[in-house]
C-alpha cells in the first residue's frame, strides 16, 4: 500500500503489477469478475481515503483491495466493508496481502459473511479445505461462504449431547416427560446456551471485576470458567434468561470469587419460560419445575468451544483461531433447527435417540423433513425471491402514488423496472432487481431516496410457514440493504429495529420454529448494535445497550391453514363491536411494541384481551364449518382418557355426537357383549353409540373395561365424532390462526400483506382432526392434490391485499401435473407472473425438483411476460445461483393451463401464436370428456394368458411412427369389460420419451393397448377425421406445442400422455378436401411404412416422399404458410380413389392386426400399387418452399 501520488491523504490499494501469483487480482480477472474494472475511493475514518479497484457490472459486483495488512489497523477491512455496504451496491470485497499472500473476502449482501486464508497460519486439513474453496471461486464465488459442512459436523457432534441432556431432564414434581417433549426441552436449553455464546462474543454479556471494570476475555475461556465454577449450569441459564435479561434492576451473575458476568436488560419477550406437558397430561413450567441431573456440561461446552463463534460476519478473525472446527454464525441455527425437526418427527414417544444405532441416526440426519413438509431454503433461493418480491411490492406502492399525484415530481415512471412488461437483458443477466435500476438513476436525489425509504417502511411482508426464519432474514437483509442506500448515515441498529418490528411477520405451527426465528431476528439486530468492551473501563460508563425489540407480535405460533382471514368471512365477524375490539387491540399492541420497556401489567392485559378475542373467534369459526350439503362438519376426536372423552362429549350438543370404539384386530366377544349392553351398535372392528347419554361414570367404565381386557393401549382407541367447537381451535388443540387477530392493523388498515413469501410445506402429514377442514371445498376450493402446499398457495391469495405479491417455492409438479390444475388455473387467471425460477434439486437430501414463482395480484396476466431463470446446476442441490434464460408470455400458459419454465424466443413465440390461433383442440374432437389409460395386466399375469382372439399391443415401444412393430393375440376374456370400453374408433398416444409425440390409430376399435397407451376416443368422427387427427398428432407441430407449452422441454423422463397434457394440442380445423387429402396420405403412408417393415420390399424412398408431402401439407395448415400451394396439392389427392384407399387400409388393418392367423400378404401388391401411384402425384409438389420455411426450422430446432 502506498500514498497516491496526487493526494497524500489517499492510500493506494489498487493491484500492483508485481503480484502475479496467488489468489489476487489476476486470479479474479482470469475468473471473469473484472471484465469492466474501474477505480474508486472509500473513506476510512476522518484521516484518509483508500483507492481500490471495483467491478460494478455483471452478476458479481466486487471490490478489490491489495495492501499489507500489517500496516493498517486491524479493524480497517471490516470498517471499509461496512461503509461500502451502506453506500454502494457492491456484493463482495476482496482483500489481498502481497507480502503474506493472506486473503480476506467479505460478502456484503444477504447478510455478512467472511472468509480468511493465511498460508503461514492455516495448515494441514484446514488449509486443504480453504484452498478447495478458493479454487471453486471461478465457478461460484459463494463457495467461500458455504457453511453446510460446518452445519453438518456441528449437528452430528451435538446429537449425543442433546440426547444425553434430554435423558437428564426431570421435574420437581416427579412427573415424567415424554421423549419428544424432553428432546424439545433439551433443544430449548441448548438454544439458550448458544444465544449466550453469541451475547458473550458480541460483548453484550461481559465479565467485570469487583471494581465493576470490564475484563473482556476470549469466549471459550469465559465458558470454561462458567462450567468449572457452576455445577448447575441450567440454574445459571435460568437466572440469565428468566431474571437478568428481563430485569432492569439486576444485571450480574457470579462468575468466579472475584468476577461476575454483566448481563444487561434486553427484554424483547426474550425466551419466555415454556409450558411442558408430562406423560400424564400435567402441565408444568420449565423455569419452576424443570431440573437437569447428572448431565456433563463440561463435555458440551468443550465441544462448543472447538468452534469460532461470530455474531457478525464482519468481525476481525483472530489468527489464533486458525485451527478451530469452523465458524458458527446465527445462520447455522436455522439449519440446525430444520435438522432437529426431522429427528423429532421421525421417532416415536417410546424411542430414545441415544439408543438408535449409527445407521439409523445417519438416516435421520440426512433425510428431508417430509412428515412436516419442512425443508430449509438456501441463500441463493431466498435472496432471489425476496428481492424480486419486495421490488414488486414497492413498485405497487410507487405506482399508487404516481396515480394519485403524490410521488416526487422528479421521479419518472419510465424508470420503474417492470419485469412482467419490460425485457431488459442487462438487468436480468446481471441479476439486478428493480431497486438496483432505480437507485442507479436517483442515487444523487435526496428527495427521491427519502421518498423510497418512506415506501420501504410501509411494506408488510409475511411468511406463513416461517420455520426458523430463512425468508424472514432474507427479507430483513434486503430491506436493510435498500434502506441503507436511501439513508446511508442512519445508525444500522436503528434501521434493523424498525425492520423487524414494522416489516417482517411470520407464522408457524411449530413453537420451536418460531422461537428460533425470533432468536435469529434478535441476533440480527444485536450484530449491528455498537457495544463497548474496553478493557478496564467501568461497565456502568458504557453506553446503554438498547433493549431488543419485541417481535413476539410479529412472529406467531399457530396453524396458518386454519382460521379466519378476513373480517366479513362467512359472517364470522359481522358485529362492528368485534372489529372495534380488534382495532383497539392492534393499536395498543403497536404502542406497546414501540415503547421501550412497557410495564409487565401492560403485557398481561394484552394477553388477556388476546385470549378473549381468540376464544370468540374460535367459536365463530367453528360455527361456520359446514360441508357442501350445508351440514355441520364433524371431527374425529381421538380421546385417550375418560376425562378427555367426557370433556369432548360436552363441547357440542349430544344429539349430533357419536361415541365410537375402534379395535383394529377385531372386537372380541366379551367386549362386543359389553358394548352391546350399553347401547352400542357393533361391527367387526368398530362400535358406535349415537347421541350418547352416558354419565361421567359410564364413560369411565368403558375405558376401564378396555384397559382391563387389552394389555397394549395401541390395540384400541376411543373416538368422539361430533361437530367442531371453538374448543378444538384453542392453542392446545388445532391452534387456528385468525389473521385479523394475530396481525390486526395489517388486515384492518392495509387490507392484508403487501408480500407473502414462503417455502410452504408440501407432503406434510395431516392431523386427523384437521383433515375434514382442509378437505372441505368451502374452506379451500382447490382440492386437486389434497396437499398442504396447494392449500398454502390458496391461503396466500387470501393473505395479500388486492394488489399484493406472492412469492413461493414449490414442487415442480405444479407446472403441469393434472392434480395441481385447480391452483394452477387460479394462479394463471388471477395473478400476473413476473418471475419463474427453475430451481431443480434445491434442497440437500431431498430428491424433489422445485420451482420458484413470483406473482402480483390485480391483473389476469394475459399481457405479462415473466422472466425465466434456472439454477446454475439443476442436479446439484447447492448450485442454485440463478441464471437468466429469457422470457415467456403468460398467454401461452393460459392457453395450455401450464406454467412454462423455459424461455420462448421471439421466433418460437411466433410459431406458438400460429398454433394457438387454432381454436380446435384435441379435447374438442374427442367423443368423451377425457382420455383414459388402457388395459393394465400385471407382468406375472401376462405370462399366463392363453392364445385367443383379442388383439393386444403389449409394449409401448411397439408403436412407431406410422407403423406397428408387433401385436399379441390373446384371450382377454377376464378383462372383457375393459376391452369393450377401450376398443372404439380412436387414436392411441404413446408414452412421450424424448421430444416427439407418436400416435397410432384404430379406426374401428379392433385392438386394445397397454395402460401406457392413452386412449383418445373418436366415436363421433368420420374415418377421414380420425385419420386427419392421427396424422396431425404425428406431425412435428404437435410435438413442438407439447415441448414448449406443456412440458417446458423437460421430457427426459417418460410422460404418459394423459388428457391434461394431450387435450390442449391444437388440431387444425380445415376444409373437407384438405381433411380428405391428409387422411388419404396418412392411410397410404401407414400402409407403406408397415409393408416396408413387414416385408423385404424396399419402400424407403416412397416412404420418404409420402412423409415429406404429408408434413408439408400439415405444416402449411398448422403454421398458416403457403396455404394456397397446400390447397392445390390437396385437390390433386381428392379423387375417386379415396374410398379405395380407405377400404384397402381397413381390410389390411383387420388382417394384419385384428386376426390371429391373418394373411395380410394378400394385400401387399395392392398396397404397393397405391403407394406408387400416390408417390407419383406427391413427387410433383414443390414441398421445399414449406420444408425450408423459417417457421418449420424453428419447430425442428426444438425437436
Amino acid at each position: 500500500m502506498t500514498d497516491a501520488t496526487n493526494d497524500p491523504n489517499t492510500l493506494d490499494a489498487t493491484p500492483t503489477e508485481a503480484a502475479t501469483d496467488g489468489y489476487n487480482y489476476e486470479f479474479l480477472v482470469d475468473a471473469g469478475y473484472f471484465d469492466d474494472p474501474s477505480s474508486d475511493t472509500v473513506s476510512y475514518g476522518s484521516d484518509y481515503d483508500v483507492e481500490y479497484r471495483r467491478s460494478s457490472r455483471g452478476p458479481v459486483r466486487i471490490a478489490y483491495f491489495e495492501l499489507p495488512m500489517a500496516d493498517v489497523p486491524q479493524d480497517m477491512p471490516a470498517t471499509i466493508v461496512r461503509r461500502l455496504k451502506r453506500h454502494t451496491r457492491l456484493q463482495y470485497v476482496w482483500f489481498s496481502d502481497p507480502e503474506t499472500r493472506r486473503v480476506r473476502v467479505f460478502r456484503a449482501s444477504r447478510g455478512n459473511f467472511q472468509f480468511s486464508y493465511t498460508p503461514a497460519v492455516h495448515t494441514g486439513a484446514t488449509a486443504q479445505r480453504k484452498l478447495e474453496k478458493l479454487d471453486r471461486v471461478p465457478d461460484d464465488i459463494d463457495a467461500l461462504f458455504d457453511y453446510s459442512a460446518v452445519v453438518d459436523r456441528f449437528y452430528r457432534e451435538l446429537w449425543d449431547h442433546r440426547s444425553h441432556l434430554a435423558d437428564a431432564l426431570t421435574t420437581t414434581t416427579g412427573d415424567e416427560l415424554g421423549e419428544r417433549e424432553a428432546l424439545l426441552a433439551a433443544q430449548r436449553i441448548i438454544d439458550r446456551l448458544v444465544f449466550l455464546y453469541f451475547l458473550v462474543d458480541r460483548g453484550v454479556v461481559v465479565p467485570v471485576d469487583d471494581a465493576g471494570e470490564m475484563v473482556p476475555e476470549r469466549t471459550d475461556s469465559i465458558f470454561e470458567t462458567l462450567v468449572s465454577e457452576h455445577e448447575d449450569v441450567w440454574a445459571l441459564l435460568r437466572t440469565v434468561f428468566f431474571e437478568r435479561l428481563t430485569d432492569r434492576n439486576a444485571d450480574d451473575v457470579p462468575l468466579t470469587d472475584t468476577s461476575r458476568l454483566h448481563v444487561p436488560y434486553l427484554d424483547g419477550g426474550l425466551f419466555q419460560p415454556a409450558a411442558l406437558t408430562t406423560t400424564d397430561g400435567t402441565v408444568v413450567s420449565e423455569d419452576q419445575a424443570l431440573l437437569v441431573e447428572g448431565f456433563d456440561w463440561g463435555a458440551l461446552v468443550s465441544k462448543l468451544n472447538e468452534y469460532d463463534w461470530r455474531l457478525d460476519g464482519l468481525e476481525q478473525v483472530d489468527e489464533d483461531d486458525a485451527e478451530t472446527a469452523g465458524t458458527l454464525t446465527p445462520a447455522v441455527l436455522g439449519y440446525i433447527f430444520e435438522k432437529f425437526v426431522i429427528s423429532v418427527s421421525k421417532i416415536g414417544e417410546d424411542v430414545t435417540l441415544g439408543d438408535l444405532d449409527a445407521s439409523e441416526r445417519d438416516d435421520l440426519l440426512s433425510e428431508g423433513n417430509s412428515d412436516v413438509g419442512a425443508y430449509y431454503t438456501g441463500d441463493d433461493i431466498t435472496d432471489f425471491k425476496a428481492r424480486r418480491a419486495l421490488w414488486e411490492g414497492l413498485r405497487e406502492k410507487i405506482d399508487d402514488d404516481l396515480d394519485d399525484g403524490t410521488a416526487p415530481a422528479a421521479l419518472d415512471p419510465a424508470d420503474l423496472y417492470r419485469p412482467g412488461e419490460d425485457r431488459h437483458e442487462a438487468v436480468e443477466s446481471e441479476q439486478q432487481d428493480g431497486f438496483d435500476v432505480l437507485y442507479e438513476a436517483y442515487s444523487s436525489s435526496p428527495a427521491v431516496l427519502e421518498y423510497l425509504d418512506s415506501k420501504l417502511r410501509q411494506l408488510r411482508v409475511c411468511d406463513p410457514a416461517v420455520g426458523s426464519g430463512s425468508f424472514a432474514l432474507a427479507v430483513a437483509n434486503t430491506l436493510f440493504e435498500w434502506r441503507s442506500m436511501c439513508r446511508p448515515e442512519t445508525d444500522a441498529s436503528v434501521l434493523r429495529r424498525q425492520i423487524v418490528t414494522r416489516n417482517v411477520f411470520g407464522v408457524d405451527i411449530l413453537e420451536g420454529a418460531t422461537e428460533i426465528c425470533k432468536l435469529r431476528l434478535w441476533l440480527w439486530v444485536l450484530s449491528a448494535t455498537s457495544v463497548d468492551t474496553a478493557d478496564g473501563a467501568p461497565v456502568t460508563d458504557r453506553a446503554e445497550i438498547p433493549p431488543l425489540p419485541d417481535v413476539t407480535f410479529n412472529i406467531r405460533t399457530g396453524d396458518s391453514l386454519l382460521g379466519l382471514t378476513e373480517i366479513g368471512q362467512q359472517h364470522a365477524l359481522e358485529s362492528s363491536a368485534i372489529e372495534s375490539r380488534l382495532r383497539q387491540y392492534g393499536e395498543d399492541v403497536r404502542a406497546q411494541r414501540d415503547a421501550s420497556g412497557s410495564p409487565r401489567e401492560t403485557q398481561r392485559d394484552l394477553d388477556r384481551r388476546y385470549e378473549s378475542l381468540k376464544e370468540t373467534l374460535d367459536e365463530r369459526y367453528a360455527n361456520t364449518q359446514r360441508d357442501s350439503d350445508d351440514s355441520p362438519l364433524t371431527i374425529p376426536d381421538s380421546v385417550e382418557t375418560a376425562d378427555a372423552a367426557w370433556e369432548s362429549l360436552h363441547v357440542t350438543p349430544r344429539s349430533s355426537t357419536t361415541l365410537s370404539v375402534e379395535i383394529p384386530g377385531g372386537i372380541p366377544d366379551p367386549i362386543d357383549d359389553y358394548l352391546d349392553g350399553r347401547g352400542f351398535t357393533t361391527y367387526t372392528y368398530k362400535a358406535r353409540l349415537d347421541s350418547p347419554t352416558l354419565d361421567e361414570h359410564g364413560v369411565g367404565s368403558i375405558f376401564d373395561t378396555l384397559r382391563e381386557h387389552f394389555s397394549d393401549p395401541d390395540d384400541w382407541r376411543v373416538l368422539v365424532e361430533r361437530e367442531y367447537a371453538g374448543w378444538d381451535f384453542r392453542e392446545e388443540n388445532l391452534d387456528a390462526c385468525h389473521w385479523p387477530l394475530e396481525f390486526p392493523l395489517v388486515f384492518l388498515e392495509n387490507g392484508g400483506f403487501d408480500v407473502v413469501i414462503s417455502n410452504p410445506p408440501y407432503g406434510a402429514s395431516l392431523r386427523p382432526e384437521a383433515e375434514p377442514l382442509l378437505n372441505n371445498a368451502a374452506n379451500y376450493e382447490c382440492q386437486g392434490t389434497s396437499d398442504s402446499c396447494e392449500w398454502f398457495y390458496e391461503r396466500a391469495l387470501d393473505l395479500v391485499h388486492d394488489d399484493g405479491v406472492v412469492s413461493y417455492i414449490v414442487t415442480k409438479s405444479i407446472a403441469f401435473y393434472s392434480s395441481w390444475s385447480d391452483i394452477r388455473a387460479r394462479l394463471l387467471e388471477e395473478t400476473e407472473l413476473t418471475h419463474v425460477f427453475d430451481v431443480g434439486l434445491g434442497f440437500v437430501g431431498v430428491n424433489l425438483e422445485t420451482i420458484a414463482l413470483v406473482h402480483t395480484l390485480g391483473s389476469d396476466g394475459r399481457s405479462s411476460s415473466p422472466t425465466v431463470h434456472r439454477s446454475s446446476d439443476l442436479r446439484n442441490t447447492t448450485a442454485n445461483q440463478p441464471v437468466h434464460l429469457g422470457w415467456v408470455d403468460q398467454a401461452f400458459m393460459l392457453d395450455s393451463n401450464t406454467i412454462i419454465f423455459r424461455p420462448i424466443t421471439d421466433d418460437q413465440s411466433d410459431v406458438l401464436e400460429r398454433l394457438r390461433a387454432h381454436g380446435r383442440r384435441l379435447g374438442d374432437v374427442m367423443s368423451t370428456g377425457d382420455t383414459t389409460r388402457q388395459l393394465y395386466i400385471p407382468d406375472s399375469n401376462k405370462q399366463q394368458l392363453d392364445d385367443g382372439d383379442d388383439h393386444y399391443i403389449n409394449k409401448n415401444p411397439w408403436v412407431q411412427e406410422f407403423y406397428l412393430e408387433d401385436i399379441w393375440h390373446r384371450d382377454l376374456s377376464d378383462y372383457r369389460e375393459s376391452v369393450t370400453e377401450y376398443a372404439v374408433p380412436r387414436v392411441m398416444l404413446k408414452v412421450l420419451r424424448g421430444t416427439r409425440l407418436r400416435a397410432w390409430l384404430d379406426p374401428n376399435g379392433e385392438v386394445v393397448g397397454t395402460e401406457k397407451l392413452v386412449n383418445v376416443p373418436l366415436e363421433d368422427s368420420r374415418p377421414e377425421e380420425i385419420a386427419f387427427v392421427y396424422a396431425a398428432l404425428n406431425h412435428p407441430c404437435a410435438s413442438y406445442y407439447l415441448q414448449k407449452a406443456i412440458f417446458s422441454e423437460t421430457t427426459e423422463s417418460a410422460r404418459v400422455m394423459d388428457g391434461q397434457y394431450s387435450k390442449p394440442i391444437p388440431i387444425p380445423e380445415v376444409s373437407a378436401p384438405a381433411e380428405t387429402a391428409v387422411a388419404r396420405l396418412a392411410w397410404t403412408l401407414t400402409l407403406a411404412r408397415q409393408l416396408d417393415f413387414d416385408s423385404d420390399r424396399a419402400l424407403s424412398e416412397q416412404v420418404q416422399t409420402l412423409q415429406t408431402g404429408l408434413n408439408a401439407i400439415l405444416s402449411a395448415l398448422y403454421l398458416n404458410i403457403h396455404t394456397e400451394a397446400a390447397e392445390r396439392w390437396c385437390d390433386t389427392l381428392d379423387g375417386t380413389d379415396v374410398p379405395t384407399v380407405r377400404a384397402l387400409f381397413e381390410r389390411f388393418y383387420t388382417e394384419r392386426f385384428a386376426t390371429a392367423e391373418g394373411t395380410p400378404e394378400q394385400y401387399w401388391d395392392d398396397i404397393e400399387a397405391i403407394v406408387n401411384s400416390t408417390v407419383e402425384t406427391v413427387a410433383q409438389w414443390n414441398t421445399a418452399q414449406i420444408s425450408n420455411a423459417h417457421e418449420v426450422a424453428v419447430v425442428e430446432d426444438i425437436l
